[in-house]
């Protein structure tokens, strides 16, 4: 990408809409202080009823909370500032909320409410007729495919990018330099990866913040890393944490303490690596950083296997299962099912050992199928090959062991033969899991469980999550309620407007249940314009006040193709479980009184 670099007005003045880039700047440099100077300026905009510099007022604020390393504030700060970018009709703090809402999900690992808030960031800047924040979203939406492990997505982007679009914007080189710099390191190929990742510190160097600096140091540790360069890789580890601590940077400090921890562990340095992992995980926790948490937690699994205090390591591998298990990551599902492996073949109990990696199998081959770049696919073939070989070395363990036994034992001739088949069997099953990994992909997208107009849970995942926690609900003493939504009319929103007018519709729908509903509850959409709720702890004195938030989200904005005053309502049916209750005992009370709902007269709520 082509790109030069335009000296920016320094701040001076209160907030303006044309200085928000050097503000943003400013804020990663020192964060604190851009904290207490954006609540001024919310208190004096929100007295004047100022909205527009309100809402950015709140989007510089998030900014420097996200520097700041506090998670919470930052997400409710990019809350409060979204009402504020609605009511002034603000594209461009729209798109710099949506943009650290984004990295909020990211540092969580949940990828896809992380794509959710991309698409708007994008939608935002474009609408705002920024040409360097739209690069700044859609350089974002390369990172979260990148996450995702869709690295020819990613790729892609910036092909884009490279090709129609140039910024003199210093933060969108270092963006798309680091970005470039993370693919090529995932692809191995670790001399491009440095070279850009260099590019990016410099730029950062002359005219970005030390935060930005010391992410761009800990990147080209990251990869000097993975290319097995150590002296290099602590270097640079060590720079980035002098920078955090400068900065008083605590969730950067975790991040360096923890890398470097990993170097102890690679040098076998066991002490070290247990203290500085020690030292990096209560912060990842604070933070909510759970893929952190894992992968510190992994680690630590890794010391303690290693030095035999086995005891330690089941200790940790139960944490940090339960940990990994609400996360949405296949690849640290396939660690962690490794780990547990390892940990049973040390304490020789093979055929968990065994079981638990053909499970690492089982996450391989989904991770495999994830990923369609041609590079990548080479380096998962060799991480077949190994996979193939550690199991080989299982099972001969488990063979010799056996037959130390049948010496001791003197055990008969047939037990001896009995062994062998078993053994060939287990070859064969596990040999099955690695062919397998190239069939199936149309069954595998069958199986998904997102709704892919409105990315909302499809039918399949909001019903086994209703039944789940219906289950849990009765051995619990929980309370838990159903309610079917079906919207009033739909089809004539279709004849009139188009069907491309009615997906905005859903799309708007699912959009604010997920605005408007507790993370503890759940929706998803059952089919065509209908919908299924579910709710823990509420009952029907909540239902109204359920109804009327949904209604007053759906029309709260314009939704493209259909006419502003046009008022788009649906009817809801609400139940609360009683004792004995299955899913479809449920669902079916509150069909019927949404049918009651329509019977009557549409637009209205109906309790069973």
């Amino acid at each position: 990408m082509r790109f030069t670099y335009v000296v920016l007005l320094l701040l001076s003045l209160p907030l303006f809409a044309q200085e928000w880039q050097q503000q943003r700047i400013d804020a990663s440099s020192n964060p604190n202080e851009w904290i207490t100077k954006t609540n001024q300026w919310i208190n004096q905009y929100d007295q004047n009823r100022q909205f527009e510099k309100l809402a950015l007022a709140y989007a510089l604020q998030s900014e420097a909370y996200r520097y700041s390393g506090n998670e919470t504030k930052l997400i409710e700060t990019v809350k409060e500032g979204l009402r504020f970018a609605k009511l002034a009709d603000s594209n461009i703090a729209s798109a710099l909320l949506r943009i650290n809402q984004t990295w909020y999900h990211l540092q969580r690992g949940q990828l896809q409410q992380a794509n959710a808030s991309v698409i708007y960031a994008i939608e935002h800047a474009k609408a705002s007729g920024n040409e360097d924040l739209f690069i700044e979203a859609e350089i974002l939406h390369a990172q979260v495919m990148q996450n995702a492990g869709d690295i020819a997505q990613a790729l892609e982007i910036l092909e884009e990018l490279n090709r129609d679009a140039n910024s003199s914007i210093p933060k969108l080189q270092v963006e798309f330099h680091s970005l470039i710099g993370i693919i090529y390191t995932d692809v191995g190929a670790y001399d491009i990866a440095i070279e850009h990742t260099k590019d990016a510190l410099e730029i950062s160097k002359q005219h970005l913040g030390q935060w930005d600096v010391s992410v761009l140091q800990y990147n080209l540790a990251r990869i000097y890393q993975q290319a097995g360069t150590f002296p290099k890789a602590k270097e640079h580890f060590e720079k980035a944490l002098a920078i955090s601590h400068e900065i008083d940077d605590e969730l950067g400090v975790a991040y360096a303490m923890f890398r470097l921890g990993t170097l102890e562990l690679e040098e076998q340095h066991y002490e070290r690596a247990i203290e500085n992992f020690e030292q990096a995980l209560p912060q990842f926790k604070a933070a909510g950083a759970h893929p952190m948490e894992a992968e510190t937690r992994l680690s630590k699994i890794s010391v303690y296997l290693a030095t035999k205090q086995l005891k330690s390591a089941k200790q940790e591998l139960q944490a940090a299962t339960s940990l990994i298990n609400t996360l949405d990551s296949q690849e640290l599902s396939q660690r962690i099912e490794s780990q547990w492996s390892l940990y049973y073949e040390q304490t020789e109990q093979f055929q968990q050992a065994l079981e638990h990696y053909k499970r690492s199998v089982d996450e391989m081959k989904a991770v495999q199928k994830s990923r369609q770049d041609k590079q990548v696919q080479e380096i998962l073939v060799r991480l077949e090959i190994k996979e193939q070989e550690t199991t080989n070395q299982l099972l001969q363990k488990e063979n010799q062991l056996q037959q130390l036994a049948l010496q001791e034992q003197k055990t008969s001739y047939y037990l001896l033969v009995w062994i062998i088949i078993s053994a060939i069997l287990l070859v064969v099953v596990i040999s099955a899991f690695l062919i397998q990994q190239w069939r199936a992909h149309k069954n595998f997208a069958a199986l998904a469980l997102k709704d892919d107009l409105t990315q909302a849970p499809n039918r399949r995942a909001i019903v086994q999550r209703c039944k789940n926690e219906l289950e849990q609900s009765h051995t619990q003493n929980r309370s838990l309620a159903l309610a079917v939504i079906d919207f009033d009319y739909f089809k004539s929103i279709n004849d009139k407007f188009g069907h491309d007018a009615g997906d905005h519709v859903l799309q708007r729908f699912a959009e604010v249940a997920e605005d408007s509903l507790r993370e503890q509850d759940g929706f998803g959409r059952l089919g065509g314009e209908e919908w299924l709720l579910l709710f823990l702890d509420a009952s029907k004195e909540d239902a109204e006040r359920i109804f009327n938030r949904l209604q007053e989200g759906l029309n709260s904005d314009p939704i493209e193709g259909v006419p502003e005053d046009y008022q788009i309502t649906f009817s809801m049916g609400f139940t609360e479980a009683q004792s004995g209750d299955s899913f479809d005992d449920l669902y079916k009370r509150a069909d019927d009184v949404l049918y009651e709902a329509k019977k009557s007269g549409r637009q209205r709520l109906v309790i069973a």
